[in-house]
């Protein structure tokens, strides 16, 4: 290890290091009964836990990096609705971060027609209200404004996360999908948080198949702008530089 040989070295270092250390909250890792972040998960169908609904389960779906998938049965609009009931640890590390990020997917299994997609993706909280912060009716202001993804995504709505089936489509199709809440946070903030709550709201037709499969619910802040390293922190302010170039 090369050793460090004055305090502003360390100070550098260490800021280097703060910057591009991303750490990220897990809201539903969905890896079996057994998984505590499956707590707080519910069927907004039916009010049911996640662990305990019929309509859910975890299968192998073959995400890559996941043992499992959390599984929803249903079709239509709606037909698959999964909701958050965020504990108070989870709503400290929600006002923290600013990105909302998960991965849906979708097997084809025997479907050669229709679609799986998330229609909404809502935020609800007191004062604030229930808003379809993604919204399938007007995707393009909101999906399309406020979110990014990587993946199977070339069929994707305005933003929207979307997945069509046809002769020949991948046996399971999947995105991770990044949603920046930050235009929001200060409202939801203001109204208290007396209660704060997220929903998937799902949507599938033609023929698509009976099922929906999430991975990796996690929150996280924006990654610094490549190319910009911390040289110093003095108080609460970080000083950067641009490689020449960038």
């Amino acid at each position: 290890m090369k050793k460090i040989h004055n305090i502003s070295s360390l100070v550098a270092l260490l800021a280097f290091s703060a910057i591009n250390s991303q750490a990220q909250y897990v809201l539903g890792g969905f890896q079996g009964a057994g998984d505590p972040t499956d707590a707080g998960w519910y069927n907004l169908n039916t009010g049911n836990p996640i662990t305990t609904d019929a309509s859910y389960s975890f299968v192998a779906a073959g995400v890559p990096g996941d043992p499992l998938s959390l599984q929803g049965a249903g079709t239509g609009f709606g037909g698959v609705q999964l909701q958050l009931q965020f504990s108070p640890a989870e709503v400290a590390a929600f006002n923290a971060n600013t990105l909302l990020s998960f991965t849906f997917s979708a097997p084809s299994g025997a479907a050669t027609s229709g679609y799986n997609q998330i229609y909404n993706l809502v935020l609800n909280a007191p004062g604030y209200g229930y808003h379809n912060v993604g919204d399938g009716g007007n995707a393009a202001a909101t999906w399309g404004t406020y979110s990014t993804s990587t993946g199977f995504n070339g069929n994707n709505q305005n933003g929207e996360p979307n997945f069509y089936f046809y002769s020949g489509a991948p046996a399971l199709q999947s995105q991770t999908v990044t949603f920046n809440y930050s235009s929001f946070l200060p409202a939801i903030i203001a109204g208290g948080e007396g209660y704060l709550q997220l929903d998937f709201t799902f949507n599938s037709g033609g023929g698509a198949p009976a099922f929906d499969d999430m991975n990796n619910v996690v929150l996280s802040n924006a990654v610094p702008e490549p190319g910009t390293i911390a040289l110093g922190v003095i108080g609460a302010s970080s000083f950067l530089l641009r490689r020449r170039g960038k």
